[in-house]
Formats: structure tokens, sequence, C-alpha cells
């Protein structure tokens, strides 16, 4: 991976953390997992072409590692879905594969109509 522009057949994953992100019972990612950080942005990893252990691999090291916590799934969405609304993705490989999600609304009404969006086309892996 590099610096270069994130294509849309491209499949990235958002590390799930906290247990209101997700459904078990209804077996989706729930709208809070894609909202933007304080900062604005919602941290993402490029995974295409990596086997399934390697994904959940990338999480317990550059995520769950750094902040001391479990990851409890993930949610894959195709870049596509991510690019085909108002918001953009850049690469900043710091870690290796890393990518936020920016371009994001000031209302949190509009936040969360983008949120809900993502989640729809997400595919939620459980641990």
């Amino acid at each position: 991976m590099d610096l270069e522009q994130v294509r849309p057949e491209e499949d990235l994953t958002r590390y799930i953390l906290h247990k209101n992100h997700f459904s078990i019972l209804h077996k989706r990612v729930k709208y809070a997992a894609f909202l933007p950080a304080p900062n604005g942005e919602t941290s993402v990893f490029r995974v295409s072409g990596l086997a399934d252990i390697a994904i959940w691999e990338i999480g317990d090291k550059e995520v769950a590692g750094k902040r001391e916590t479990a990851i409890l799934g993930r949610a894959d969405i195709p870049a596509f879905h991510v690019l085909n609304s108002t918001l953009k993705i850049k690469p900043d490989e710091n870690p290796p594969r890393h990518a936020n999600i920016t371009g994001w609304p000031k209302e949190k009404s509009e936040q969360k109509l983008i949120a809900i969006e993502l989640a729809e086309n997400a595919k939620l892996y459980l641990r």
C-alpha cells in the first residue's frame, strides 16, 4: 500500500471496539460505528487482497494493542459506498494500510444520515 488514492473497488474495514456499534441479534453494523471522531475523521484500513486472518491481525496489532482493548468485530465496506457520498478517503499509511474518512458535514444530523447509509452497506464480522 502507499499514499495513492483509494480506488472505489477497494475494500475498507472499520474495527469495532464498542458493543453499541453493532447488533448481534440483527447481525448488522450500527451507524455509530462510522461516526467521525472529534477530529472530524473516521479511521479505516485498506484490506483488499488480505486473508481474513491478516485483517484481524492488523486490528489486534494496530488498533487494540495501542488502546489496550479488544476488537469486538469489524465492519467491511467497499470504498465506493464512502466515495459515493460527500466523503473522501485520505490514505496516511500511519500505520500501514491506514486511511481516514474525511469531509464530514458539520451538522450532527447530516453526519448521522451518512453514517446510517454506510452502516447499511457494511458487512459485520464478529470475533
